[in-house]
């Protein structure tokens, strides 16, 4: 599928890279001045979504959210702002794959993914989330960040061996704007 870089405020679009039900994944160039450029992730609210006020609130709870969070293994949100009447994330871009896409791999190779790796995947991902779970605020009280999502599509492994939790975007997190009902399962 073809796609043509378009202007996003400071940033160049440059690669669709995923679209889910409400939000779209892009590769991106932060521009600056004197040729400042910085390859991010902005992930932004689609068109369809960006006047609905409940999805928005939700939105801007995660982007409040993910702005408290800062660890080696959680991926890092360096903006949050809105362009054209559209609100969006601006991520750090890493190189690699998500732990599903690498299982599949080493399935159609028909290899096993090594204990070592898988061990330290998963450590990293506890501690990540230890990390959001027993965060506090600035004035001391325990924000309670349960991630909700935590699957092999969400613990990226970069080309280098870095291990990233991401999308804490259905997260629950006391102080947020949106609560999630009694009996209703997000994501």
């Amino acid at each position: 599928m073809s796609f043509e870089p378009i202007s996003f405020g400071k940033y160049k679009l440059i690669q669709s890279l995923a679209q889910g039900g409400m939000a779209e994944i892009f590769l991106a160039k932060q521009q600056g001045p004197a040729g400042y450029e910085k390859t991010v992730v902005i992930k932004r609210v689609l068109p369809q979504f960006s006047s609905h006020p409940d999805f928005v609130a939700m939105f801007l709870d995660e982007a409040r959210l993910a702005a408290q969070l800062s660890h080696p293994n959680i991926v890092q949100i360096f903006d949050f702002g809105e362009t054209d009447g559209s609100y969006y994330l601006c991520m750090e871009y890493l190189r690699g794959e998500d732990l599903h896409t690498l299982v599949k791999l080493a399935r159609k190779k028909d290899q096993h993914i090594p204990p070592q790796v898988c061990a330290t995947v998963v450590a990293a991902a506890c501690d990540a989330l230890h990390y959001a779970h027993t965060l506090t605020s600035e004035d001391g009280k325990p924000l309670q960040i349960v991630h909700r999502d935590i699957s092999p599509s969400n613990l990226f492994v970069s080309f280098q061996g870095q291990v990233k939790v991401r999308d804490f975007g259905i997260a629950r997190a006391e102080g947020k704007v949106v609560k999630t009902a009694a009996g209703v399962i997000k994501g």
